[in-house]
């Protein structure tokens, strides 16, 4: 079982895959966290050195997905047509603002599930990203999922999600 989950951020990627990673006990490829263990800042502006930053993330990413089963959390648009290629199901959470809102407060309050990297005050700046990343990354996340719609499942809400992880 090879899964990747897509979502604009505060959709509950991480938390899905952790559960999923639990469930069926396979690795979980966690994006973000090669991002940040190989040098990116909180994005590509914060970044020293980009270009180096996304050429390990690649590395690591593309040997991960040889494994026999995995489930990754994560938009990548450099790397997630290789994901999604070797994937057989490509989870898209399509969660409203106003929750993925809620979900980030809920990061912001109980920081424990956050990387270290991430500030307070850089979690409390999110809020305006992710109300920018609204018309930017859905677009490119919805010509990305035409493209795998066989094999693409659209999640769009707690109790859908809560469904899924428990018919797996």
């Amino acid at each position: 079982m090879r899964i990747t989950i897509l979502g604009l951020p505060g959709s509950g990627k991480t938390t899905l895959a952790e559960k999923i990673a639990e469930k069926k006990q396979i690795p979980h490829i966690h994006i973000d966290r090669f991002w940040l263990e190989n040098g990116g800042g909180v994005n590509s502006q914060t970044t020293p050195n980009p270009e180096q930053t996304h050429a390990r993330v690649r590395e690591k990413v593309l040997e991960a997905i040889q494994k026999e089963s995995w489930v990754s959390d994560g938009f990548y648009s450099r790397i997630q047509p290789e994901i999604a290629e070797r994937a057989d199901i490509v989870i898209f959470l399509n969660i409203p603002l106003w929750r993925r809102m809620l979900n980030h407060t809920w990061r912001v309050i109980n920081r424990s599930k956050r990387h270290e990297e991430v500030t307070f005050w850089r979690d409390l700046a999110f809020f305006l990203e992710m109300i920018g990343r609204e018309s930017t990354k859905t677009l490119k996340i919805n010509n990305f999922l035409k493209l795998y719609r066989s094999k693409t499942v659209i999640l769009r809400s707690r109790r859908e999600i809560d469904q899924y992880v428990a018919n797996l």
